[in-house]
């Protein structure tokens, strides 16, 4: 009860106590008066009445500005809010676009220039502010000063806007010789598209590294000469020229004489070195419209395209043969060299290039038998003729007499510490001469005739023999390697031959390991696991040869119970070049280690070869790079002298 309203009752209580008496004469005189009070006093009534009315309307009121108030005062902070936020989202896509690596610019479907990062105006050498450049129109008068004709940004540009749905890419050259690859997407607004949003960035870099990598991948690392693949892809396609036309298409086998010997005395940095120089010198010599290729090692192979006649290949190969009487100035040393030279042509001694490589290089130890420093052309009619097939087969059979064959030893080298774990024993035949012949030459024939038999007996027993010679130079986990025909190992004589040899020097079968090419096993493989058991029965390590180059899957080998398999040079050729091959190779290299065998990778020449499958987890390795095949006197010594090659 408010503070008047009891007011106005104690002033009715006092009236109506001065209006009581108990003269009858007072109260008569009283009754107008008291009529008046009554009526004052409704009036008080009403008037409470009236302000508690208003009172509750204005408590209301100030109720509803309150909350009203409070809902403004809510309003303004998420006002506040909002305003913060876009403020900082402006600032971040503000500091996004001007760290962004690419260029960007925003075009109105109407053509004009909505938005544009820094990096746009330093990419295309324009200032939009100071210029006032606000339009495409402008924009790509400045542009075609940019980007000289053919300009196919120019056009793209204008078609984003005229197609809107269209997204283009384009690349482009500008006059300071960059490659800008551009490219647009829609601006879309609830749906609708309202512009075209340009990304630019400067691939230079990059197309000059895939540059790089495609010529890597087809060019010798040394020399920068093309490599095998880029030669059997040019020699096929010069033979598919040649095919339908009379024009013949010509090899030749370049081979360099006693490099080994500038490799042992100066160092592999002068026999590098060498190889360039000498790679210099043959470039110079090069006819026109032919092809000059490094075939491994100390090998170079020339392709000769469209000739009518031999005479041009007969003259390059002699000119070859007369550069080299000048000698070559290296390491303070005059270093004189010879080549050895064979070719072959085509149609005449093949038709495809993998024959005539092969018909040119025993051409080449041909002329490597006749004194080297000369050229040999292929003769097809000396290889098929009986006459020659049967002097050659009387001939073996003499060198067996005689003992002309001699093995070489090449190191197999460990990878987790570089000691040599092993060596793989390779024939070779000296003849009286002094000359070697070629395993391509004799080794054909010998498997045709049976004569590979008696041949592969003499191998396991001088193995047998050296391995006794040797046995308190060799650690316990020595294995010597030996190569095994598949007439041999179908034969059902291995088992006893190894037997016979190993029971006679008193050899650990373990310390012995036969290299069985894929071709012997999958010529018959329930033939081969029966052998490959029984080997291992007698304690006899096994391994597969030149994996990769015959008809097998790795499905087999959990058939075959071998410890060791090769991966085939052709594969470690390219692994620092092609990824195709890196992935094949570290795809083999844990496949087969799934199953328990260990990995051998053949013809590693360098020390990125070796980093490389060493990092593949590859256990051992042999080739150039470490040593190449050498007689058994240096390989005693460089067993003695406990060789690390790390």
């Amino acid at each position: 009860m408010s503070k008047l309203t009891a007011l106005h009752r104690l002033t009715a209580r006092q009236i109506k106590k001065f209006l009581s008496s108990d003269d009858q004469s007072v109260v008569c005189q009283n009754v107008a008066l008291e009529a008046f009070i009554q009526s004052v006093d409704q009036a008080y009534h009403q008037a409470d009445e009236d302000r508690k009315l208003l009172e509750r309307s204005i408590e209301l009121t100030s109720q509803e500005l309150k909350e009203r108030n409070q809902e403004l005062q809510q309003q303004v902070t998420e006002l506040k809010a909002t305003q913060h936020a876009l403020k900082e989202s402006h600032s971040l896509l503000q500091a996004s676009l001007a760290s962004s690596h690419e260029a960007i610019l925003v075009l109105s479907l109407e053509g004009y220039i909505r938005l544009y990062n820094p990096n746009f105006g330093r990419m295309f050498h324009v200032d939009l502010e100071e210029q006032e450049i606000s339009n495409l129109k402008e924009l790509l008068v400045e542009a075609d000063l940019l980007i000289p004709p053919p300009n196919s940004f120019s056009s793209e540009i204008l078609k984003s806007l005229s197609e809107p749905k269209h997204q283009s890419i384009c690349e482009f050259k500008t006059r300071f010789g960059r490659t800008i690859e551009a490219y647009s997407n829609p601006q879309k607004k609830a749906g609708e598209i309202i512009g075209q949003v340009w990304s630019f960035r400067d691939i230079s870099e990059l197309k000059l590294k895939e540059e790089e990598a495609r010529h890597r991948a087809y060019h010798d690392l040394l020399t920068g000469l093309p490599n095998r693949r880029l030669l059997a892809s040019r020699l096929n396609e010069a033979l598919l020229t040649a095919k339908n036309s009379s024009h013949l298409t010509i090899v030749l086998f370049i081979d360099l004489d006693g490099f080994k010997d500038v490799n042992d005395s100066l160092g592999h940095g002068v026999g590098d070195a060498l190889l360039k120089a000498i790679t210099g010198r043959l470039e110079t010599l090069l006819p026109s419209d032919s092809l000059l290729s490094r075939h491994g090692g100390d090998e170079f192979i020339a392709v000769m395209g469209k000739q009518q006649n031999s005479k041009a290949a007969q003259d390059f190969a002699k000119s070859i043969v007369d550069s080299f009487s000048l000698p070559f100035h290296l390491a303070d040393e005059a270093i004189y060299m010879s080549a050895s030279i064979g070719i072959s042509i085509s149609p005449v001694h093949g038709r495809n290039a993998e024959k005539l490589i092969s018909h040119a290089d025993i051409a080449m130890y041909q002329a490597k038998k006749r004194g080297k420093n000369t050229f040999v052309i292929y003769d097809n009619e000396l290889n098929s003729q009986p006459a020659y097939r049967l002097k050659l087969r009387n001939q073996i059979n003499i060198a067996l007499e005689k003992q002309q064959f001699e093995l070489y030893f090449q190191p197999k080298i460990s990878l987790e510490n570089g000691t040599i774990k092993g060596a793989e024993a390779l024939i070779r035949w000296r003849q009286e001469d002094g000359s070697f012949r070629g395993p391509l030459e004799f080794i054909p024939i010998a498997e045709d005739n049976g004569q590979i038999i008696p041949i592969s007996q003499w191998v396991i027993h001088k193995c047998c023999e050296y391995l006794q010679l040797w046995q308190e130079d060799l650690d316990d986990d020595f294995v010597l390697a030996l190569n095994i025909s598949a007439r041999h190992f179908h034969r059902g004589l291995l088992q006893e031959d190894l037997a016979m040899s190993l029971g006679k020097y008193s050899i650990d079968p373990s310390k012995l390991e036969l290299e069985v090419t894929e071709t012997a096993i999958m010529d018959d493989v329930d033939l081969a696991v029966q052998t490959l058991n029984d080997l291992k029965k007698m304690g006899i390590r096994t391994a597969i040869d030149d994996f990769g180059t015959g008809h097998s899957s790795l499905s087999y080998l959990r058939k075959l119970p071998i410890e060791i398999l090769k991966i085939d040079k052709s594969f470690i050729d390219e692994i620092l070049i092609s990824q195709e091959d890196r992935t094949l190779v570290r795809g083999i290299i844990d496949m087969v280690h799934a199953l328990g065998i260990e990995v051998v990778a053949e013809g590693v020449e360098n020390y990125q070869m070796a980093a490389l499958l060493q990092e593949m987890h590859c256990d051992l390795v042999q080739g150039f790079h470490y040593c190449a095949p050498i007689p058994a006197e240096e390989f005693l010594k460089i067993i003695q002298s406990r060789q690390c090659y790390i």
